[in-house]
């Protein structure tokens, strides 16, 4: 029934097994013996189709079976094994009945007295009780082949004559392949006995024949959601982890959902206040044939009566911020700029005096507190600052000297300058022939004047240019900014959940990398490859589920109390939260694709285990 022809096995360059060839019987007790080292344990496993890596070939009823072992593995062989190799976050009943996850299984009547320690922990168990929840756990998987190795070498010898006694009931119906030390033993209970020395057979002794006894069948049961519950007992057996793994999803997913909605719900609110943002006074204007402005045009129109500055933004210059460090830009110490273009004839000092030549500036009291944090303001009059604009990949300083500072306070740090100060200073510094080119421009028309009447004006006196309110072409614009904005959310969004479940997967692999040998042995006892990436999966999605059910219970409670406070605190009765749960299914949706896609490595690590040295570990 079972053939071994030429097998060969070499562990690096040393032959362990040499030239094996066997023939066993449909059932009876056939024992090998040897000494530790013969190879013994390594025809144990290539019988029991865990170790694939062998030359040779291992035929099952005469079919050779060599490409098809963790079938033949999972149809026809169970293990008692030296070291037990039970799961130790599994209970004693579940170790027990470990192939009925797997395989439709014969409900087995409990043979040992193991009354005293069936609800005990595993880790509380003696050795001699751990062999006999071994022994137990090979009732559940009826198979042809039952290989055992050392498997009364934990027992007391009243306890080793039981187990014994009863792998000889076992071997009336199936092939028994035992390997032991323990000579009187295998001696009493064997039918043949292979002898071992240096990776061959040395002697073969045939003591009786078995007469094959045909058990009766008996009904088979499986495990209903057999890796369902084997996930959540691997979730289970590191609550402190799993936990830790589910609260820091939770918020990333709760900061998601609760995000978008503020975006979605603020987005009327902004329409109303996004002209504060502005001058009320500001207009824009640019060529409609695409011509860049020049010095002379901004002349002309600055000769209205009622226009305090005209300036243009050049088109491949950036002003990236101020420094008092002169030999190179560094980020860290320089102070961003956000506008360098206002006027400052109609502003009141605070200290100093108004610039008189291109290289002299002003800065705005906020401003001059950034630039000096903690010392004395007036320390910067007079003081050297260096401007870094950016034009291709070149930064350059210019240099100038602060000579007064405003009584105003800006929300974006400001400096302010002679008029197209920064225009003839930024060509003479990168020397360029030819004029830099400026698309768009903006005008500063005096805030006592109106500001729809000078646009008129400039619209019929400059008819190939298009003029603008600031605040006007923003609100026109402001839908598609908003558009915009929640495309930002999505991405930081979706950043967000990537790195969540990429934590998600590394910790999953060094699960499956902790767990190898649980797997394995799972793999021993009627687990596929595909069972064991079910395994890991449903627990990953386990640690999301769990994480989703919080994280919307949070979600209804935050914005209950949202609209409470806006109610109660702020008087608006009009502006209401509310609990979107399309978004939240989005959300959810994303999270459980992703969650597949960062799974890749572990079960891709599944795949690849190698059951005999993950057995060794």
């Amino acid at each position: 029934m079972l053939e071994l022809k030429n097998i060969q096995k070499r562990y690096d360059y040393h032959k362990v097994l040499q030239d094996i060839n066997m023939s066993f019987p449909s059932c009876g007790m056939v024992s090998i013996v040897g000494p530790s080292g013969c190879g013994k344990s390594t025809l144990l496993h290539i019988i029991g189709g865990i170790d694939q890596d062998f030359l040779g070939d291992l035929l099952w009823q005469g079919k050779s079976v060599k490409k098809h072992l963790t079938k033949y593995r999972r149809q026809h062989v169970s293990f008692i094994f030296q070291q037990f190799h039970l799961i130790m976050w599994l209970s004693v009943k579940q170790n027990i009945a470990l192939p009925q996850f797997f395989h439709p299984q014969e409900k087995q009547q409990i043979l040992l007295d193991m009354q005293a320690f069936e609800n005990a922990s595993m880790s509380s168990l003696s050795l001699g009780q751990r062999q006999r929840i071994a022994y137990l756990r090979t009732r559940y998987h009826k198979s042809d082949i039952l290989l055992c190795d050392e498997p009364t070498g934990s027992l007391d010898p009243i306890h080793a004559k039981e187990i014994m006694e009863l792998l000889k009931e076992e071997a009336k119906q199936r092939l028994v392949i035992l390997v032991s030390h323990d000579q009187k033993l295998v001696e009493k209970y064997s039918d043949e006995i292979y002898e071992m020395k240096d990776g061959q057979i040395i002697a073969h002794r045939v003591y009786r024949q078995s007469v094959h006894q045909d058990q009766m069948k008996k009904k088979t049961k499986r495990i209903f959601f057999p890796h369902l519950r084997l996930s959540i007992e691997s979730f289970l057996s590191h609550k402190k982890r799993s936990l830790q793994l589910v609260f820091g999803l939770t918020l990333s997913l709760l900061c998601i959902v609760f995000t978008l909605t503020l975006s979605q719900n603020l987005e009327n609110q902004i329409h109303q206040y996004i002209h504060s943002l502005f001058p009320a006074s500001s207009i824009s204007f640019q060529s409609m044939h695409h011509q860049s402005l020049t010095v002379e045009l901004l002349n002309q129109i600055q000769a209205h009566p009622d226009i305090i500055k005209a300036e243009m933004y050049l088109d491949d210059y950036e002003c990236l911020g101020m420094s008092f460090i002169k030999e190179r830009y560094q980020e860290s110490t320089t102070l961003f700029i956000g506008d360098e273009t206002s006027p400052y004839e109609d502003l009141s000092l605070k200290l100093g005096r108004f610039p008189q030549n291109q290289h002299e500036i002003l800065v705005s009291l906020s401003t001059a507190q950034h630039l000096c944090q903690n010392e004395d303001i007036s320390l910067l009059i007079d003081k050297a600052v260096y401007v870094y604009y950016q034009h291709g990949l070149e930064v350059k300083p210019i240099a100038f000297h602060v000579v007064g500072i405003t009584t105003q306070t800006t929300s974006l740090d400001t400096f302010y300058q002679q008029n197209h100060a920064s225009y003839y200073l930024l060509k003479e510094v990168y020397q360029f022939p030819e004029n830099p080119s400026a698309s768009l421009g903006i005008i500063y028309v005096d805030k006592n004047k109106e500001r729809k009447t000078v646009l008129d004006d400039l619209q019929k006196t400059y008819p190939t240019y298009q003029f603008k309110e600031v605040g006007t072409s923003t609100t026109q614009n402001i839908s598609q900014t908003m558009k915009q904005v929640r495309i930002v959310l999505y991405i930081f969004s979706i950043l967000a959940i990537l790195s969540s479940l990429f934590l998600i997967g590394e910790v999953m692999f060094l699960n499956v990398v902790q767990k190898k040998k649980d797997l394995a042995i799972m793999k021993c006892f009627g687990a596929s490859p595909i069972d064991i990436m079910k395994i890991v999966l449903y627990e990953s999605l386990e640690i999301v589920l769990f994480a989703q059910l919080i994280c919307t219970l949070l979600y209804y409670e935050a914005i209950e109390m949202m609209n409470q406070v806006v109610k109660e605190i702020l008087l608006n009765h009009q502006f209401v939260f509310s609990f979107d749960i399309r978004l939240l299914l989005i959300v959810f949706g994303v999270t459980y694709l992703f969650v597949l896609i960062s799974q890749i490595p572990p079960l891709i690590y599944v795949l690849k285990i190698n059951t005999v040295e993950s057995l060794k570990e």
